[in-house]
């Protein structure tokens, strides 16, 4: 059992309470305006034992090949395999940030995505052993969620060799994440490390959007576009200067930042977005670039704080929070994206500046006498329910 837990700590891996998923899938159905069709294709990108899909299955009468769930973990193949209200979705033990053509996994493809992926963990430091197929230097990981510009060499023992498999596959990695944007969202300093766009106080939800946001830098343009156009029959060749940046800098960047922009790309435009993260995308200094572009692809309908020891039963201890949100028909400019001015201590909703829905807050009084995560639930639901028409129902 131990063990086990520690295995899922290190991929970041904390499974979803079913009261948790159920209540997600009571906001989802609230913000659509009633129940989802038949013909409705939802999506877990990280779906671990699959408690959204099953929380679905029998709402709306979804068609089982309806639904997708994808893991990376392949000790859960048996587990979905025992589930009866599994056995007919299109599951398949795979990296969840990355597209599977031939099982109908794409982006933009999805009414609904949904989930609770993994945070913390080891992300894709992974990549960095393709440094190790040509020099010989071992990196230092920084403990920032966007690192710095460039990590840190310094000499370290060889692992073993990768074989030819493991580095096909590292190689497809780096190549999908690197057509990614948020890798290299940041405001670069005079001397090359990513600064913080603001003075973010711990408890401020999406703060710091005021502040302008410079593009990539000049090195991570050529890296990005030396990655995009790159044979895909081709390995990545290591001693190129903008591989190496690549290398680094994916491997700088923090899973669930990989993961929310994943959301994104599998909704279809109009579509639904539903996500558990970490306080770090929320109020993090460093993410507030991510922040900002995020609000340039979606709407954010609904941000609901859980209690902070919500998943603790599964060996975690992190606040999160439920974002729910609708991927625009069409990106927005920069300029033109709503002002969010949160104040998360209360369950008040955000002013609306006639550019985009308003915005739905909620956060738990978890010190106030008998406190219930179900009354909890059902008094956000209420709210949403009696102010239905900010989230006009969109046809999927």
């Amino acid at each position: 059992m131990a063990n086990d837990l520690e295995r899922r700590r290190e991929i970041g891996q904390f499974f979803t309470p079913p009261l948790v998923a159920g209540f997600v899938w009571d906001m989802l159905e609230a913000i659509h305006g009633g129940r989802f069709p038949a013909k409705t294709r939802v999506i877990d990108p990280a779906c671990g034992e699959g408690v959204f899909l099953r929380e679905a299955a029998p709402r709306g009468k979804f068609a089982a090949d309806r639904l997708f769930g994808i893991d990376i973990d392949e000790t859960l193949a048996a587990v979905w395999g025992r589930d009866p209200l599994l056995k007919a979705a299109r599951l398949a033990v795979a990296n969840g940030l990355l597209d599977l053509p031939d099982r109908g996994v794409q982006v933009g493809s999805f009414d609904v995505v949904v989930g609770n992926p993994p945070f913390a963990g080891k992300g894709v430091r992974d990549l960095l052993r393709l440094l190790d197929e040509t020099d010989g230097l071992g990196v230092v990981p920084e403990t920032d969620l966007f690192g710095a510009l460039v990590l840190q060499e310094r000499p370290a023992p060889l692992g073993p060799p990768l074989k030819p498999q493991d580095r096909a596959k590292l190689d497809q990695l780096a190549k999908q994440l690197g057509r990614y944007t948020c890798w290299r969202l940041g405001k670069d300093t005079d001397n090359g490390e990513v600064e913080s766009t603001s003075a973010t106080t711990t408890g401020d939800l999406f703060t710091g959007l005021g502040e302008k946001r410079k593009n990539g830098s000049d090195e991570f343009a050529r890296a990005a576009g030396m990655v995009s156009a790159w044979p895909l029959n081709r390995l990545l060749d290591p001693r190129r200067t903008e591989t190496r940046l690549l290398l680094r800098r994916l491997a700088s960047t923090a899973i669930e930042v990989f993961f929310m922009e994943r959301f994104l790309r599998l909704a279809k435009p109009g579509g639904l977005i539903a996500v558990i993260v970490p306080e770090s995308i929320l109020a993090s200094d460093q993410l507030g670039p991510l922040r900002t572009w995020l609000l340039t692809e979606m709407d954010l309908l609904a941000v609901v704080s859980l209690p902070q020891k919500v998943f603790a039963g599964v060996g975690a201890n992190a606040r999160t929070s439920v974002v729910f949100a609708r991927r625009l028909l069409r990106p927005r400019k920069a300029d033109d994206r709503p002002a969010v001015a949160l104040e998360p201590d209360a369950p008040e909703d955000a002013e609306d500046n006639g550019t985009g829905p308003s915005l739905l807050m909620a956060a738990p009084n978890t010190t106030a006498p008998r406190f219930n995560l179900e009354h909890y639930f059902a008094t956000v639901l209420q709210g949403v329910r009696e102010h239905a028409k900010r989230f006009p129902a969109e046809e999927v």
